[in-house]
């Protein structure tokens, strides 16, 4: 079931606000927004859940722009050439008239997406035009309680060796960049630590983001109070991640949880300008930038064919952290493949089996 439904159209338009309720009986909030306020994501709130909000376009120009958006599912509303514009432009179907609406085809298309997504074939150029980009956290390397654990296995530093001999190849992860290169001593792969705030080419020379830097004062302020919540929660630990914090609440008893977790949320709201996430066992701060996993790709992209020239990018990944990724494939025109996640709504055009993946690495060598 979609979060939100976007009522897109280029300009202001009489009328159009009483289709509104019609779409909030399919059981989500809908707003009517011009697709001018849409660039390359969804206005807030939206902007941080896009696979979960239907874009309901009006025309081919709103459906081009809630593709780039990344929504999770892009409509259109109209007939005849209308209709064959806006699917030409993105949108995934068209219903014919306001009255097709209320039927409930719209959340069965959202819902049957996410569960027919096509099985992933990757490209094998001939050229060598290819770019691979893969998620350390959830994909590389097996669940650990903390960023500061987890081993990479042997298979992996072998097979990332050859990948990126051969392609320029990527590794993103939410641990710091020095945490994610002892991790991946491969010097010829590209590294983006810190949920991409920090940035490694394969030279050795890190670039961190300029503006990151002004947050460390805060950010040490931060650590410090969230650690001192931390001493009463015995199992709960607050890492530093230079330009990020995370929360490690793992090892906490059950019974312990939610006062944790209330705990921190009161430290935290003492504190403006920062970005908070959360997974059932860890929080995740970071400065609120605007600058996501998708920024970072593009940010990799970008020297990547400064080295190599014009290359297409496929992204691996797993989890929600992954779709700013997923929506800068679809932006770029690469591919965006979700690993073990069927139904789950996602950005993704692709899905793979994890056990299947090495496999599927392995043929890119041959």
């Amino acid at each position: 079931m979609p979060r939100a439904t976007l009522l897109v159209t280029q300009r202001p338009r009489p009328g159009l606000g009483r289709l509104l309720p019609t779409l909030e009986t399919l059981g989500a909030p809908a707003l009517s927004v011009l697709a001018a306020q849409l660039g390359d994501g969804l206005p807030p709130p939206f902007h941080l859940m896009p696979q979960h909000v239907v874009v309901l376009a009006t025309d081919a120009a709103s459906a081009a722009a809630g593709w780039r958006a990344g929504a999770g599912l892009v409509a259109g509303l109209g007939s005849g050439g209308h209709a064959v514009a806006q699917l030409a432009a993105g949108a995934e179907l068209v219903l014919q008239a306001p009255s097709e609406i209320g039927s409930g085809r719209l959340v069965q298309a959202y819902s049957d997406k996410f569960r027919q997504l096509p099985e992933a074939e990757l490209p094998v150029p001939d050229d060598g035009a290819l770019a691979l980009l893969l998620n350390l956290d959830h994909l590389l390397l097996p669940t650990a309680g903390r960023l500061t654990e987890g081993r990479l296995p042997s298979v992996w530093h072998d097979l990332l060796a050859a990948l990126s001999a051969r392609y320029p190849t990527a590794v993103v992860s939410q641990r710091s960049l020095g945490e994610l290169a002892a991790r991946i001593p491969e010097p010829s792969v590209y590294l983006a630590g810190n949920h991409g705030l920090q940035l490694r080419g394969p030279t050795y020379a890190p670039a961190s983001l300029d503006a990151a830097h002004d947050w460390r004062p805060l950010l040490d302020t931060v650590s410090e109070r969230l650690t001192a919540v931390a001493a009463d929660f015995p199992g709960c630990q607050v890492i530093h991640k230079e330009a990020a914090l995370s929360v490690c609440l793992g090892e906490t008893p059950p019974a312990a949880m939610a006062q944790l977790r209330r705990a921190l949320l009161r430290a935290l709201s003492a504190f403006e300008n920062l970005q908070i996430d959360g997974e059932p066992t860890q929080l995740h701060i970071r400065p609120a930038l605007d600058w996501d996993a998708g920024s970072a790709v593009d940010w990799l992209l970008a020297r990547m064919q400064q080295a190599v020239g014009p290359c297409r990018a496929v992204y691996l990944g797993r989890s929600a952290y992954d779709e700013p990724a997923f929506r800068a494939m679809r932006r770029t025109g690469g591919l965006g493949v979700l690993v073990d996640a069927d139904g789950q709504a996602t950005i993704a055009s692709r899905r793979l089996d994890s056990a299947a993946l090495p496999a599927v690495l392995e043929r890119l060598l041959h």
